[in-house]
């Protein structure tokens, strides 16, 4: 019986090892078509050693692709049969000049933990299919030329720490459902055509530490629940339409360094809580309707910056 058990166990080695040859294969064979339509500079040189090609990491014992890097090549083609690539964790096509729609076969990429689209020219809606990406953590597909809504299948990405849509010409609303991303450490929507209140339940968001949205239609209050956490470190809201007080609870958050809500229509006075904030570097809120005189408070932030 131990013979036939050791036999067994040799069998399903030898099956795993043809198995990882057969993958190996498939993913030269996959990036030799990649390179010839969009010809990565340095690519071929050795021809089977796939893993030494300059952008490539591999898994343990030069397995199958993990990372590939692209970006800051000035890169232009069909991106589709990258999703061939079946192992890859991070995928980075930034800074080139990649066009048209972003494949929606990226959303087959089942392992990918990180995500960078951002500084190319693609256009068209955000796919939905990017929300089988259930092992993503940073998601950057700032400034391209994507317009549309934000699809509400993003809402599955649960692991999401890392959420960058800046500068593209998405319209309607910040979906409430951001607000259940409870890892969600970076936000970032600004330079878009966004309209609407920003949800009330980002507060929610245990984690969150940058909330960039300036540049948009936003209207109504500054939500007071994006304060509780307290670990809110840059806050940027320029250029809309928000309206209301600066609300008191803004001093909780005693790690904000950069403070900027300019150009909107706020009115009341500066909370006197900011003198909570011993850290502040940056405050800018011009361009609003607020009343009464700086804070006394402020000579707390010795390295402030008005």
């Amino acid at each position: 019986m131990a013979v036939l058990c050791l036999l067994c166990l040799l069998l399903v080695g030898c099956l795993s090892e043809s198995q990882l040859v057969g993958a190996q294969l498939h993913d030269l064979t996959t990036l030799s078509a990649i390179n010839e339509e969009l010809g990565v500079p340095g690519w071929g040189a050795n021809f089977s050693d796939y893993c030494s090609w300059p952008g490539i990491s591999c898994g343990l014992n030069h397995s199958m692709v993990e990372k590939l890097d692209l970006s800051r090549h000035n890169l232009r083609g069909n991106l589709t049969l990258i999703s061939e690539l079946r192992a890859l964790k991070r995928l980075d096509l930034s800074y080139n000049d990649f066009q048209g729609s972003i494949p929606s076969t990226f959303g087959n990429l089942s392992q990918l933990e990180f995500l960078d689209l951002s500084l190319n020219k693609f256009g068209g809606s955000l796919p939905p299919e990017l929300g089988n990406l259930r092992n993503l953590r940073s998601l950057n597909l700032s400034n391209n030329l994507l317009v549309g809504e934000i699809p509400d299948e993003i809402q599955a990405l649960e692991k999401l720490q890392d959420f960058q849509i800046s500068s593209n010409r998405l319209n309607g609303t910040i979906p409430k459902w951001v607000g259940n991303l409870t890892n969600l450490r970076v936000f970032t929507a600004y330079e878009n055509k966004l309209e609407g209140k920003i949800p009330d339940n980002l507060g929610s968001i245990s984690e969150l530490e940058s909330l960039n949205l300036h540049s948009n239609q936003l209207e109504g209050p500054i939500p007071k629940s994006i304060f509780a956490s307290g670990k809110l470190e840059f806050l940027v809201l320029t250029q809309n339409r928000l309206s209301g007080d600066i609300p008191e609870e803004m001093g909780n958050c005693s790690s904000l360094s950069s403070i900027r809500i300019g150009n909107n229509d706020l009115i009341g006075s500066i909370p006197h809580s900011i003198g909570n904030i011993s850290g502040l570097t940056y405050f800018e809120a011009d361009n609003n309707n607020l009343s009464g005189e700086i804070v006394p408070e402020f000579s707390k932030c010795s390295n402030l910056t008005l």
